[in-house]
């Protein structure tokens, strides 16, 4: 697990596009493939824009995954599938097929069952999804997909994916799909990206003693099989 702390939102943005068109050049080249797993929020939706936009990008062998979604419509303000599309473009170059979102119009309980089944088909074989590159973003109470603190689902063993009631203390106050911690680590890589001063505590926390976070923050809990990396600005940085 490394660091690194950029000035200020641009560069974040910059930084990480670059991350993950190397980790999908890497994938391309060793595996003919490069398996995305995509981050909620509003950090990543700049590194985004800049890969949607980024014609030297190897869409046509990219494959895009969620690792949570708000059970709304896909239309819907608060999605993250309409709102990580829109920020992608979508490219032209993506087939319609490579793009596998959560099904948040289902209950959470049938969402996360549908995905599960698609996932396992697309992972045949697998005992865990390895993804290529999976991105996370971090809550101010050390959430990260949809695993807030003291939730069933960050006990889960087995599955995949889980469903998840709404979370009462941080909006949008809506029930959740999301992957599991065993779905999470199962990753080559894990990018965090992470900005604002309200995420300091929790990043101080982990960077400190990543055992003791454990035991309040879920995101201190993603261990993946291959490296971590965290990308903060400086406000998510703290000193």
């Amino acid at each position: 697990m490394w660091f690194e702390v950029f000035d200020d939102a641009e560069s974040l943005s910059r930084a990480s596009a670059a991350f993950i068109t190397r980790a999908a050049q890497e994938a391309v080249a060793a595996r003919g493939l490069f398996t995305l797993v995509l981050s909620g929020g509003s950090s990543p939706l700049g590194a985004y824009g800049l890969i949607g936009a980024d014609p030297a990008f190897p869409w046509p062998s990219t494959h895009l995954f969620w690792g949570d979604e708000r059970c709304v419509p896909p239309d819907h303000e608060e999605s993250n599938r309409r709102a990580a599309l829109e920020s992608l473009g979508p490219p032209e170059r993506l087939p319609r097929d490579n793009i596998h979102p959560m099904r948040g119009q289902l209950s959470p309980r049938e969402a996360a069952q549908d995905y599960e089944w698609r996932l396992r088909g697309f992972f045949e074989g697998e005992e865990r999804p390895p993804w290529d590159l999976l991105l996370l973003g971090l809550g101010p109470d050390g959430h990260t997909a949809s695993l807030f603190p003291g939730v069933p689902a960050l006990d889960e063993a087995e599955a995949w994916v889980a469903p998840v009631d709404a979370p009462s203390h941080i909006g949008p106050h809506l029930p959740r799909v999301t992957l599991t911690l065993p779905a999470i680590n199962a990753a080559r890589r894990v990018l965090f990206i992470a900005a604002g001063a309200n995420k300091q505590p929790v990043v101080a926390a982990i960077r400190a003693d990543q055992q003791r976070a454990a035991q309040n923050y879920p995101a201190a809990r993603v261990r993946p099989r291959g490296e971590m990396i965290w990308h903060l600005d400086r406000a998510a940085a703290g000193d």
